[in-house]
This record gives C-alpha cells, sequence and structure tokens, in this order.
C-alpha cells in the first residue's frame, strides 16, 4: 500500500471525511485530495499532523523508497524540529529533509506515568531503536516483561509488537529511530 493510499484508508477507517480531516491538519480539502491521490508530495510535517490526528505512527505514511543520492546531509538545530504531541509523550522530528523515508529520527520526552497514561499499547511496521540521554524509562511489550532502561542503555525491538513507555521518576529523554519495513 502505498503512502496515499494508507492516508486514505486510515482515514476511512476512522470513519473521518476528507474535509474534517485537512481542516484539522490545517490544510485545504483539495490539497488532501492530490496528497490521498498521489498527485501532491507528502511532506514529513504534513505526515506527521495527520499522524496525530488519526492516532497511528507517521511511519505508515512514510514508506517510499529512496531515490538514488550521494553525499547528502540534514541538520536539525537544536530545539527547530516539528513537534508531534501523542498522549504522554513529546516527539521533535530529527533531520527530515531527506526524501529517503526508510529510517525517521526523534527526540523524544516520555512522561506518562502508566500505560494508560500514554494511550495504551501501539504498534507499526519496522524495527524502533531507542537511546536514553537522561531519566528512566520502562518499556512495555507484548511479548517480555517491562524492562527499566537508564541513560546510556539502548534496545532495538521489532515494533510491530504492542509497546509502550513509561517513565516512572518524571520525564525521560531519549533518541528513537524507526526503521520502516519495504516488505
Amino acid at each position: 500500500m502505498t503512502a496515499s493510499q494508507q492516508i486514505r484508508y486510515q482515514r476511512t477507517l476512522k470513519n473521518i471525511s476528507l474535509r474534517a480531516l485537512a481542516k484539522e491538519a490545517g490544510i485545504s480539502a483539495s490539497a488532501l485530495s492530490k496528497i490521498e491521490s498521489g498527485k501532491a508530495r507528502l511532506t514529513v510535517e504534513i505526515a506527521v499532523r495527520l499522524a496525530g490526528i488519526l492516532h497511528v505512527p507517521a511511519s505508515l505514511f512514510l514508506l517510499e523508497k529512496a531515490p538514488q543520492a550521494l553525499a547528502r546531509r540534514s541538520i536539525t538545530p537544536k530545539d527547530t524540529g516539528v513537534i508531534h504531541q501523542n498522549p504522554g509523550m513529546r516527539l521533535e522530528v530529527l533531520c527530515s529533509d531527506f526524501k529517503e523515508k526508510t529510517n525517521l529520527f526523534w527526540k523524544v520526552t516520555a512522561t506518562a506515568t502508566s500505560v494508560e497514561d500514554c494511550g495504551g499499547m501501539r504498534q507499526h511496521p519496522g524495527q524502533e531503536f531507542l537511546f536514553i540521554l537522561s531519566g528512566k524509562l520502562e518499556i512495555h511489550t507484548a511479548f517480555y516483561n517491562p524492562y527499566v532502561l537508564e541513560p546510556g542503555d539502548s534496545i532495538l525491538f521489532d515494533a510491530d509488537q504492542p509497546h509502550a513507555y513509561v517513565a516512572p521518576d518524571g520525564p525521560c529523554e531519549l533518541l528513537m529511530m524507526n526503521t520502516i519495513s519495504m516488505g
């Protein structure tokens, strides 16, 4: 399923009209229609907004193949990334200006004190890598007992298993990378 098909599918699944979704995302219905039909380019910023409204991972909308390119780089100056707010979690999109969308990078502040505070377990295609910068993060997954990660710890796991993040001692800052399966 293409990114544009995935947006339409998620919108229809949640019974949201094109006009209503466009309005909430701050774009015209015409622009959203063009994105859904593949006639307009989907930016990471719009993908993140739509994902937040539809309560799905942005990675669902960013599955397109990378172009062949050499000597590219992407810089996100401190505190300038697009912010995406989920229950119990604030995500800042990092280094998002490449057309390649097989990896998504985030600076995350987890604040949920329970699985319920973060909206319950979530899952998405691909793998997820976390590196703890400060605080403690308790990771809950469907197939393993909860595990507490501390500064300097990292974890890589298959993100299609339901998972959730809890910050038992207050805010936890971490770096997150989502690797999207192209399968």
